[in-house]
């Protein structure tokens, strides 16, 4: 099946050719040489491997046959999407009226994959009408996820969420084995706080402390702040927690869900949200 959706990709010149050799041993060692060479189709191509694995599971957990075409049409509708989206952010790539410019700059904001070597975290704390969560999310240096965790804080203030999250999310990075780790959120409070660059708020005091006390001295730990343009995944885990309501940690490290896993895609492709200045 999955040689006649590349063939058929092809044939309707949706892709100009097969993109992996048969001598290829892996697909992510394929899609990082396309990375590297900066090939203009490696978006479709994401793209269409995430359809063909939508339609490997639809066979495998639901018995529904394998439709070649119906798998090539569903990448080619998600990729139109994603370009309509893109071009949101582009205001050039479209036609709007023309209104005077605002004075107000604009920053691009999007995931950014840590240096060669170092396992990025993000992590995030909600709140919703059933109560608060934190959430995590841990790829490494080429984008891959690696895992993912949440937990149900019942009515934790949100300052206590974030830094729960920090917590659980910096534990289980730790549990990899990883030396070099990037630690990233988007509640500049909780970032400040553990730089030491103010004064520790009285709710997040023991949770500060737990982390610098779990912290080993051979692990080199940064941590930095970013919006929530480029902290979504996060956010959507810990959403995810409000939604199941386990107060003891769910981990996964399989993107089970849909909708997280084209946040995954999009972060890894590059994808950037405009932010404006205040």
């Amino acid at each position: 099946m999955v040689t006649k959706i590349w063939d058929l990709a092809v044939s309707q010149k949706w892709l100009l050719s097969q993109p992996f050799p048969p001598s290829l041993p892996c697909v992510r060692e394929g899609l990082h040489i396309l990375y590297n060479v900066g090939d203009n189709y490696l978006p479709r191509v994401a793209i269409l491997l995430w359809s063909i694995w939508k339609s490997r599971n639809a066979l495998v957990f639901d018995n529904d046959g394998p439709k070649p075409m119906g798998t090539l049409v569903r990448a080619k509708r998600i990729w139109a999407e994603w370009k309509l989206r893109t071009s949101v952010f582009h205001p050039h790539s479209i036609h709007l009226p023309i209104t005077p410019p605002t004075p107000k700059a604009t920053q691009l904001i999007g995931w950014r994959s840590p240096p060669g070597g170092y396992i990025k975290l993000n992590f995030d704390g909600t709140l919703s009408s059933s109560g608060a969560a934190a959430g995590f999310v841990i790829r490494d240096w080429v984008g891959r996820f690696l895992q993912a965790g949440t937990r149900f804080l019942e009515g934790a203030p949100i300052l206590v969420a974030e830094a729960t999250a920090m917590r659980d999310g910096i534990q289980a990075a730790l549990a990899t084995g990883c030396r070099h780790l990037i630690v990233e959120g988007d509640n500049k409070v909780v970032i400040q706080a553990i730089q030491g660059q103010i004064h520790i708020p009285w709710q997040i005091q023991p949770l500060i402390r737990d982390i610098h006390n779990m912290i080993p001295p051979y692990v080199h730990c940064l941590f930095q702040h970013t919006y929530r343009e480029g902290n979504m995944t996060a956010d959507w885990v810990a959403k995810y927690g409000c939604d199941i309501q386990k107060t003891s940690i769910f981990s996964f490290s399989y993107p089970f869900h849909k909708d997280f896993l084209s946040i995954l895609i999009y972060d890894y492709l590059g994808r950037t949200l405009e932010r404006r200045a205040a």
